[in-house]
């Protein structure tokens, strides 16, 4: 017994961003961009536009493709690091902008793994008779996160030939490294409870390295500093992320095959079973190191990354609802959900879409 996903359904903003606009307001290009990262283009949200807004949206189109209406949905479990407010995250306001009634709500803050973990905790919500039908959403705006001024976003909104202060310039230069990499967006997945245990979740590895905790945080803005936001926290910019590269790199590109091989371990299969190896989207160097581990056919482990940049929870419902779209998941496909992103969290989940709807 298990649950099968019944619909699915995404949302981007209509801002589009290219690596040729980012050039306007920092010391980059496109193939400097291109090379380092494998993003082309990435959507950002308008402002006042939260990551509730596009989750919304996306679980409407995932909703309709279900057939699934409002009042059937019993569960909902949303996952972002880029909450609308700081507290308390989206789920409330997801549950609420549905019309989805009383029922439970759950917040997830796995970052990058989050949708991973939303996938894994709403199967066991309908496995163990919590609920017949729940809604996972990872959505994400990382546009508040980026570091640049107003002039700075009018460059690359506007109308493209805003100049802006040297000081601006040299700023978002040096957050350069990891701000050319995200983009907004949001995926959703409908399950419903299946009583066919050859179809569906198989079976999951999650984990979690908290040694690795410094890979990727917001080292300010948090209950550790008094008060926990401070000007001096803004002056010397804490509040923006730091992140390791390298080390990321490292343990993403073996860390999330070892899951995908464990996973397949436990659901008595071999990775050479697997149709769709479906990774988190964080990186297109980190993707053809994924593929290098398993030694798989390019087309195994596809790319969208960029279209859209790091979507972070999102980037695994987006990807599989282009590929379903696509008609690359086909009945009796077996796909592998895995990512790897801050906490450290990280892990894989077998699913076969079923023969039949």
């Amino acid at each position: 017994m298990g649950s099968v996903i019944a619909g699915t359904g995404m949302y981007v903003p209509d801002n589009v961003v290219t690596n040729h606009d980012l050039a306007r307001i920092m010391d980059t290009s496109d193939e400097w961009i291109t090379t380092r990262t494998g993003v082309k283009e990435r959507r950002f949200a308008d402002r006042g536009v939260g990551a509730s807004d596009l989750a919304i949206e996306a679980s409407h189109r995932a909703l309709d493709a279900a057939g699934v209406g409002p009042s059937e949905v019993d569960v909902v479990v949303t996952a972002t690091m880029t909450p609308d407010y700081m507290a308390p995250g989206i789920a409330g306001l997801v549950q609420e902008g549905l019309g989805l009634g009383h029922i439970a709500a759950f917040d997830l803050r796995q970052q990058c793994s989050g949708f991973l973990y939303g996938l894994d905790l709403a199967d066991s919500l309908l496995t163990s008779a919590r609920g017949e039908v729940a809604l996972v959403v990872g959505a994400e705006v990382h546009a508040g996160f980026q570091p640049w001024s107003e002039a700075s976003w009018q460059a690359v909104l506007g109308d493209g030939g805003s100049e802006i202060p040297r000081e601006d310039y040299e700023r978002n230069s040096r957050y350069r490294s990891w701000s050319v990499i995200f983009g907004d967006g949001a995926g959703a997945m409908v399950l419903r409870k299946s009583d066919n245990d050859v179809e569906g979740v198989l079976a999951s590895s999650l984990h979690t390295d908290g040694a690795s905790f410094e890979l990727i945080m917001v080292p300010g803005v948090g209950s550790k500093s008094r008060p926990y936001v401070s000007s001096e926290q803004i002056e010397a910019d804490t509040h923006l992320p730091v992140m390791d590269g390298g080390g990321l790199y490292r343990r993403a590109v073996r860390l999330m095959p070892e899951a995908a091989r464990a996973v397949a371990t436990k659901a008595g299969i071999s990775l050479e079973d697997i149709d769709l190896i479906v990774a988190h989207q964080a990186n297109d160097r980190i993707t053809e190191g994924v593929r290098r581990q398993f030694k798989m056919d390019p087309q195994k482990v596809p790319s969208n990354i960029g279209g859209y940049g790091n979507t972070t929870a999102g980037t695994l419902p987006i990807l599989f609802h282009e590929l379903r779209e696509a008609g690359r998941v086909n009945p009796g496909s077996l796909i592998c959900f895995a990512a790897f992103g801050a906490g450290a969290h990280y892990g894989a989940l077998l699913y076969r879409e079923p023969e039949s709807p």
